[in-house]
């Protein structure tokens, strides 16, 4: 099962990428977010645990964190979470300076191996109901407070 959610930045993609990189400080600027805790810091990122809210419903996991300025883009593993629902997934963030601004994509691909109902609880659950929802509100934040950083 694979999610794309995608919105346009009006802002230097450096200063873009360096505001989404910096997970510590997501829950300044972020509401749904309750707090980002590196486990493990390392120079190209590390183990943080991350923990989010989906309409009054708290959502925590832990992923290996990987900054790729060479590239711009962010890497996310997930190594556990609630019921291990999106254990292993992947979760890229990709950078393109467009003519309309900057393209900041995030992209999550998830295989629940549940017999039977995992690839509907992929779907609809984990992907549409909380992967998706929490994704639209991280990119729609992220805007708000880049474009209305000074220049």
């Amino acid at each position: 099962m694979r999610t794309t959610n995608v919105i346009v930045i009006q802002a230097p993609l450096e200063r873009i990428f360096n505001v989404a990189s910096d997970l510590a400080r997501w829950p300044d600027f972020l509401s749904h977010y309750r707090y980002n805790r590196f486990l493990s810091p390392m120079p190209w990122g590390g183990i943080v645990k991350m923990s989010a809210v989906r309409t009054f419903i708290p959502t925590t996991w832990v992923s290996e964190y990987r900054i790729e300025p060479e590239k711009p883009q962010l890497y996310f593993k997930h190594l556990r979470s609630a019921f291990n629902a999106t254990r292993g997934m992947i979760v890229e963030w990709h950078f393109t300076q467009t003519p309309e601004g900057v393209r900041v994509e995030i992209v999550h691909d998830l295989e629940l191996h549940w017999p039977l109902i995992g690839g509907f609880v992929a779907k609809y659950i984990v992907g549409l109901f909380f992967i998706h929802h929490i994704a639209t509100l991280t990119l729609a934040g992220l805007k708000r407070k880049v474009e209305s950083m000074p220049s």
